[in-house]
């Protein structure tokens, strides 16, 4: 089933911001003559490593502090994307989002690979997909930083990058805080944080968070529950202050989840699988469940040596990974016995003909389990400081990731050419040295004027080896193909390569007034090359490797404030070059074989238009909103099997994107109330490069709403809260197959949920 578009919304996305932003003025003006000395939060980020206005820092950065966090009922990276201009998350297993940012990101899940968009916790890189798919909990803020990143981060980023910075804890009297959020789908969640000073000169920290949902939908012939969770998590801490000039910080976490995957829903079929169709979206016919599991735990040290004039920065962490995922990516229940080859002897065939097998089930099953482990440690060492007009800083980074991954995959298919069943494995390793050195100088000609430049070189080594065995997807031809060309049951082989590059960055800023901040920025972004890895048909293309990708980033940024600080008004306009962009995209293996999964290189360009407003209308009344957006295609010959996709939209990568948020907030004798409306919307978007009109997504909103009751004493408060009011069947994955004819199999974002959050601190 498609989605219904809403033509005024789909039409008018611009218009909608540009008068957003025009009655914000005006409501501003109307506020100027009040009496009344609120005005908009000041933001301090830390996106270059030292503390900064937002207002005053040269990078396109959304912000969100913990309690944007808690009054948006934001407790996951999907709610983050879904406020940021140009950011795309979907999410075709828990353990594996794929992240989009201004046209570029990745959804290859090769060993081999790594990611477009770097994810930080605390100043760590965290390398998987696994790991970042975590609860939002004892956050300080988040910062999203949009376009390349890659002369300060210890891990080079092409794309952007997620920092989340966690509350340190607090060397004085015990404080804490705790939840408790009951709802819909049995859900029950708590966490919190208790902190405090330990010994002189010692806080220690302990956070945790538990979250228990049944499913969201339901597997019809089991009778079970699907999309499920059940995740736990845990952070401590320890800061110790053994002297003015030194901070150390240790950090360990650990988090487990054991959840039920969505069931994937067929929401379009050519013909034969129509019948199977669901009557509910979230419902599916599944021989078994499937599971989704996850274990990730970490430590880190971070140390802050203030000397003479510079401050020295270690941060070491190591982080171990493992997930397990089984499910069927294909909806309905086959019976794998049935067998019928029209052009072979019809005494081995035990059905009548094809349209026998199409009234009898779907024409494919696909079922598929991934395991992987990994671990990374790394260490990032930083020097800042001041000398006369100059702030400067150094550093040099290393890590080093180790992957091993072990894929099946057992298949049923039903084509013009007959049946075929099968059973594929696949296990590939990896291991990751990667090496950086890094330094960025800011010239300040006066209290106008600033320039900064820098400069990093990063190295990435890579020892990768897959091996495969099983039936392949060949009636007739089952075994696999090593380098010398020579047909094998199995191949093992083994590869290294390395790749290094130079990203340099140049900014110039000015400051107008103090209200009234201009930047221009010129960067490039890089990332390492990778292979393949997932689901090779032959030894020569396991271990064929695709090239690194690189952005080059021209941006004109604005941020202003305005009516005595109670509008602000941030844009940012970009244009970004793309070169050898890692595109994992279907490629056919022959006129009797399904397709197989590859990455290819392709170049493009994508420019666009960012804008993030917030306006304190009234003293009680907060209107804040963010809209993007983006044209990214691809400019130069991309061949694919015979298609060219030049010109072709970029996937995951909706053209306009709007954000708008209300708050309204007062106080009684019963305590302060606040009342928020939030409403998000984007637009039709392909799913692939190869914008088959199978993959588009059509354009989606998303309606939420809450009102919360705090103590006059900020002790206790109680919230009501719904997300996706309207119920809306918003796409999280979406994939074609095709074996008799196109089939496209969908899984879904969360439906209407409610709630009640009831908090405590102390």
């Amino acid at each position: 089933m498609r989605l219904t578009k809403n033509p005024l919304i789909r039409r008018h996305p611009l218009a909608m911001s540009i008068a957003l932003v025009l009655s914000g003025n005006a409501m501003a003006q109307d506020v100027e003559a009040e009496s009344s000395a609120k005005t908009i939060e000041v933001i301090k980020v830390t996106a270059r490593h030292k503390v900064e206005s937002l207002q005053e820092t040269p990078i396109a950065i959304s912000a969100f502090s913990g309690d944007d966090l808690n009054d948006a009922r934001i407790d996951a990276l999907n709610g983050i994307a879904e406020r940021v201009p140009g950011f795309q998350m979907n999410v075709y297993n828990a353990a594996e989002p794929e992240l989009f940012m201004r046209g570029i990101g990745s959804d290859i899940e090769s060993a081999g690979a790594g990611a477009a968009i770097g994810v930080y916790v605390d100043g760590v890189y965290i390398s998987r997909g696994v790991a970042a798919a975590m609860d939002l909990y004892d956050l300080a803020s988040v910062e999203v930083l949009r376009g390349p990143q890659g002369t300060l981060y210890g891990k080079n980023v092409v794309g952007g990058a997620i920092n989340f910075i966690t509350r340190k804890p607090s060397q004085a009297y015990p404080e804490g805080k705790v939840e408790l959020n009951v709802g819909n789908y049995g859900l029950l969640e708590g966490k919190g944080y208790v902190t405090g000073g330990l010994a002189d000169n010692v806080g220690g920290k302990l956070a945790f968070s538990a979250t228990k949902r049944d499913g969201f939908g339901e597997n019809t012939y089991t009778g079970n529950d699907a999309d499920t969770m059940d995740r736990y998590s845990l952070r401590g801490q320890l800061l110790f202050t053994p002297a003015d000039d030194l901070e150390i910080l240790l950090s360990a976490d650990a988090s487990d989840s054991d959840s039920v995957p969505p069931v994937r829903y067929i929401s379009y079929s050519d013909g034969r699988n129509q019948p199977f169709i669901s009557d509910d979206p979230r419902h599916a016919r599944n021989e078994f469940d499937g599971f989704e599991k996850a274990k990730v735990k970490g430590i880190s040290a971070k140390v802050d040596y203030q000397l003479t004039n510079a401050t020295l920065t270690s941060i070491t962490a190591y982080r171990d990974n493992e997930f397990s995922f089984f499910e069927n990516a294909a909806a309905g229940l086959v019976d794998t016995s049935v067998f019928y080859d029209p052009w072979g002897d019809p005494a081995n065939n035990n059905v009548a003909g094809d349209d026998e097998i199409a009234a009898l089930q779907v024409d494919d099953m696909w079922y598929q389990q991934k395991n992987e482990q990994s671990s990374q440690f790394s260490q990032e060492f930083r020097l800042a400081g001041v000398s006369g007009a100059v702030d400067w800083q150094l550093g040099a980074y290393y890590m080093r990731e180790d992957i091993e991954r072990d894929e099946m995959v057992q298949y049923w298919f039903h084509t013009q050419w007959g049946t075929t069943t099968g059973r594929l494995y696949n296990i590939t390793e990896n291991v990751t040295d990667s090496y950086a050195v890094f330094g960025q100088a800011s010239y300040n000609f006066n209290e106008k004027w600033r320039v900064t430049a820098g400069l990093r070189w990063s190295e990435d080594k890579k020892d990768f080896r897959s091996v495969a065995w099983g039936r392949r997807f060949d009636n007739w031809d089952t075994l696999h193909q090593d380098l010398n060309g020579n047909r094998v049951e199995r191949y093992d082989v083994s590869t290294s390569e390395s790749w290094d590059a130079w990203t340099p960055s140049l900014v110039v800023d000015y400051k107008a007034d103090k209200d009234l901040f201009y930047y221009y920025s010129l960067s490039r972004g890089y990332k390492a090359g990778g292979f393949n890895g997932e689901g090779p048909e032959s030894a020569e293309e396991a271990i064929l490797a695709f090239a690194p990708e690189f952005a080059l980033n021209h941006e004109i940024g604005l941020k202003s404030q305005a009516f005595d600080d109670r509008l602000r008004l941030n844009a940012a306009v970009f244009f970004t070059q793309y070169t050898d962009m890692q595109n994992q995209i279907w490629v056919e293996t022959g006129p009797n074989t399904p397709d197989d999964l590859e990455v290819r290189n392709g170049t493009g360009e994508a420019k666009g238009l960012e804008l993030e407003l917030t306006a304190l209308v009234t003293d009680n009344f907060t209107l804040t909103g963010s809209y993007g957006f983006i044209d990214a295609e691809f400019t130069d010959s991309f061949e694919v099997d015979g298609e060219d996709f030049q010109g072709n939209r970029m996937r995951r990568t909706p053209e306009h994107s709007l954000n708008l948020a209300a708050t309204y907030d007062w106080e009684t004798e019963s305590g302060y109330w606040s009342a928020r409306l939030d409403y998000q919307y984007q637009d039709e978007y392909f799913f692939d490069n190869s914008n088959d009109p199978l993959t588009q997504v059509d354009s989606e909103t998303t309606l939420n709403a809450s009102v919360q009751l705090a103590s006059l004493d900020d002790t206790w408060s109680v919230q009501l809260w719904g997300k996706n009011l309207t119920d809306e069947q918003n796409i999280a994955s979406t994939t074609v197959y095709a074996a008799w004819d196109n089939t496209v199999f969908s899984s879904y974002k969360a439906p209407r949920t409610f709630g009640v959050s009831v908090t405590y601190q102390f």
